[in-house]
């Protein structure tokens, strides 16, 4: 079940203020929208389709879910990032 987009756009302004692991991957296509003013920002969001929301969403997950994973192999997030997920 999908939750609804003004609460997905809410999840996306959070996970836009930092990345919750700390240190994003490179490849986090919530980085582009960390760089921008406040205003731009919420402005952006506020702009995304649906699909765009839940892929986001998705790729957020499945990056958490891979890295938590190496921290509980190698008991660092700073080895975690270095390799990529």
């Amino acid at each position: 079940m999908k939750l609804d987009t003004h609460y997905n756009k809410t999840w996306i302004r959070g996970l836009s203020l930092q990345c919750p692991l700390g240190c994003a991957d490179g490849d986090c296509p919530l980085n582009t929208l960390r760089h921008l003013p406040s205003a731009q920002m919420n402005q952006t969001i506020n702009e995304l389709p649906r699909t765009t929301i839940d892929a986001i969403l998705q790729i957020h997950h499945e990056c958490c879910r891979n890295r938590i994973k190496q921290i509980s192999r190698t008991g660092t997030a700073r080895r975690a990032h270095s390799r990529g997920h």
